[in-house]
């Protein structure tokens, strides 16, 4: 089990202080890594910090707002002034909204789009350029989702941005992977979080999705540990461009 042990490795983790994030957090400092939680809400970094130590873990909390240039630029620099530096980054910051269209307004589409898009190039970026100029291998994991594939109609900026989020983790992992920098895609189907409570709550929506996911539950926060300390770890080291589905199966029913 070595091949899964992440001791003396750094992770960050984009919007880990909450849901699928937090879930991916406290698995990777199960399996040995220190993390750094960044996201916009201080209070709730440092909850889900206090949470990880708690439990004999090592984590930061960072105040980062990933759709902000200089924001992500100084959430690495704290974060290599804390753990010297970083071997893996979790893109996973997101938010949703549902709205008709073509009733549809441009800031609604800039709100989802530059979290679950642009955040994810900056922070990407700037993860991969900290790693080249160590020289040094490492992961990087985008969270994608599988509406990418099964496209909500009330929600066309949730699905263009999992869409191409897709297709940019495959695009960096062949430019990356002569770095020895691995790029996956981690593609979450229905989880009970606070994104998706609307769904989640809503008798006939939750029949609508339970009866076509074949496990015949929602996802939970602690799905993800164990993918995310696979892709993290050497289990996973000749692994890239790939999309790992963490979905019940949905997709496939």
């Amino acid at each position: 089990m070595d091949l899964f042990n992440l001791e003396g490795h750094v992770s960050i983790v984009t919007g880990g202080n909450r849901g699928i994030g937090l879930g991916m957090a406290r698995g990777l400092a199960e399996a040995g890594a220190r993390v750094a939680i960044w996201s916009r809400n201080e209070e709730r970094n440092r909850s889900a910090v206090a949470g990880i130590e708690s439990a004999g873990g090592t984590a930061v909390a960072v105040s980062c707002d990933v759709a902000d240039e200089a924001s992500v630029a100084g959430a690495l620099e704290h974060t290599i002034d804390r753990f010297g530096a970083v071997d893996s980054l979790f893109a996973n910051a997101g938010t949703s909204g549902l709205g008709k269209f073509p009733d549809f307004s441009l800031d609604e589409w800039h709100r989802v789009v530059d979290v679950n898009l642009t955040g994810v190039f900056l922070t990407t970026r700037a993860v991969a350029d900290h790693l080249i100029d160590r020289g040094a291998s490492g992961s990087i994991v985008i969270t994608g989702s599988v509406v990418a594939r099964l496209a909500l109609p009330l929600a066309p900026h949730y699905t263009a941005s999992k869409g191409a989020a897709l297709s940019y983790g495959r695009s960096l992992a062949n430019r990356l992977g002569r770095h020895g920098i691995r790029v996956n895609v981690l593609s979450p189907g229905w989880v009970e979080t606070e994104m998706t409570e609307g769904v989640t709550t809503d008798e006939r929506s939750a029949g609508y999705f339970l009866t076509r996911t074949p496990l015949r539950r929602w996802g939970a926060a602690e799905d993800f540990a164990g993918p995310a300390v696979f892709l993290a770890s050497d289990a996973s080291r000749f692994m890239t461009g790939a999309e790992l589905v963490v979905d019940g199966g949905i997709s496939s029913s």
